[in-house]
């Protein structure tokens, strides 16, 4: 007697629990969520893209080829001088700046014409 009470007593909760209108649908992906539960909603960023762009040494004029990572907004732009700066051992380090996301890169570039990339 008591097992089927209990049997009975589980049933109705699962089925009041386990109803469609329990569920709403979560605002950012769309995807139902149980009104019971706190809804996990998950938007990952889009991944990270590479952009290649030219740069000059103002010293010696010389045009190279460098590719950096930066955010996928920035895909597609070319990102504007901010300045450049000595480095370590005579170094110049250039600093570029892609105005649709703030993101910065620096740009080494050693005496010997070594071009080194810093996201």
């Amino acid at each position: 007697m008591m097992t089927r009470f209990l049997m009975a007593a589980a049933l109705a909760t699962v089925m009041s629990f386990g109803s469609v209108s329990d569920v709403s649908a979560c605002d950012s992906c769309g995807a139902p969520a149980p009104t019971c539960c706190e809804p996990v909603c998950c938007v990952c960023p889009p991944a990270p893209v590479s952009v290649t762009w030219c740069v000059k040494d103002p010293v010696t004029c010389c045009t190279y080829e460098v590719t950096a990572c930066v955010p996928a907004c920035c895909e597609g732009v070319v990102p504007c001088y901010a300045g450049c700066r000595p480095g370590f051992l005579g170094r110049k380090i250039l600093t570029y700046k892609f105005p649709c996301c703030e993101t910065c890169v620096d740009v080494v570039i050693t005496p010997f014409g070594r071009v080194i990339v810093r996201d």
